[in-house]
């Protein structure tokens, strides 16, 4: 698993020079207020994911500059009106089956850096239908994007948006209890079995790094201790992290088998 840290550009350079396990298990988490040097880290290598900081520090006016932000990351410039309209159009025609606008396409741009993750489309904490509206109010305007939906409490009742066209990575979200819960674990296995990066936040602990590898379906993490207090935290959740082998017994409420074992009983 990878830890997306907050660290700047030469912050994790450094780690990754003095750190064991930095070179492979060590990334980056951007948002509205720390995501100036984008192009630096993606151009470091630096697998990268980027939150909309509704958690903690929700600014319209923030979020809207840093998708400009990670337009000059990966495509060198900003987009225009009309790039962004062909994109929504393009995939509004496809998905009405409508043969009169075959010939229509969207604006060629060129390809996304493989290192950038996902970005995740803004999301209301802990409540699932909310976020999935907002989803949908969003996730058009990013339609040229990696994006990550957030799951949150009550996500199996409110559906997930599986068919979404640039969908990339499921965010391992909402309040501690669901997180850690059944329903959880079965919505993340079922999207790592259609290809998507699953990430989840507010990992604190070398317990918690340990519970996501025994899940075997998390590719990265983050937390805020691995930021501030990097020196103190980070070198042991690498090293916790690079440990693919590590093997936990899991609860009867997130092992599968163990949920069949007693439905049968």
């Amino acid at each position: 698993m990878i830890n997306l840290n907050g660290g700047g550009v030469d912050t994790l350079l450094k780690a990754r020079e003095e750190i064991p396990y930095a070179d492979t298990h060590l990334g980056r988490l951007c948002g509205p207020r720390n995501i100036n040097d984008l192009s630096l880290i993606l151009k470091a290598g630096f697998a990268t994911g980027v939150d909309n900081d509704v958690f903690c520090n929700w600014s319209l006016a923030r979020f809207v500059e840093q998708i400009g932000t990670i337009e000059e990351a990966v495509y060198r410039r900003r987009l225009g009106t009309a790039e962004r309209l062909s994109l929504l159009l393009t995939a509004c025609f496809r998905s009405a089956d409508a043969p009169e606008f075959d010939g229509f396409t969207a604006a060629a741009l060129p390809p996304i850096d493989p290192n950038l993750l996902f970005v995740t489309v803004p999301d209301v904490v802990a409540d699932a239908e909310a976020t999935l509206r907002r989803f949908r109010e969003w996730a058009p305007m990013l339609l040229h994007l990696p994006v990550a939906y957030c799951v949150q409490d009550g996500a199996a009742e409110a559906g997930i948006p599986w068919d979404w066209p640039n969908l990339k990575c499921l965010f391992m979200a909402g309040s501690t209890t669901y997180k850690l819960g059944a329903e959880m674990a079965d919505i993340c296995r079922e999207g790592k079995s259609r290809g998507l990066h699953i990430h989840c936040g507010r990992v604190n602990s070398k317990k918690r790094i340990r519970y996501l590898l025994g899940l075997d379906y998390v590719d990265s993490f983050d937390g805020t201790s691995y930021n501030r207090w990097r020196n103190k935290h980070l070198p042991g959740a690498l090293k916790t992290a690079a440990a693919t082998k590590f093997q936990l017994v899991l609860s009867p409420e997130t092992d599968p088998a163990a949920r069949q074992d007693r439905a049968r009983s």
